[in-house]
């Protein structure tokens, strides 16, 4: 049986992913903008610029610790 995930746990799946689009539309120069990579995808420009400078999200670093 698949596990059952709240709404929570559903709407940060969906962030994670519109993240790796924004990024992804970055890196490719479809959007020059960090700022306007953020709205478009509606993310936290805060998020997208520190994922753009390298950093992990918190999931894989905890992971990784373990």
């Amino acid at each position: 049986m698949p596990p059952i995930r709240t709404q929570s746990s559903r709407n940060s799946i969906e962030q994670e992913g519109r993240i790796l689009l924004a990024i992804q539309a970055f890196k490719n120069q479809e959007i020059s903008s960090i700022r306007e990579v953020a709205r478009r995808f509606n993310v936290p420009r805060s998020t997208l610029s520190t994922r753009l400078n390298g950093i992990q999200h918190r999931a894989i670093s905890r992971a990784s610790s373990h």
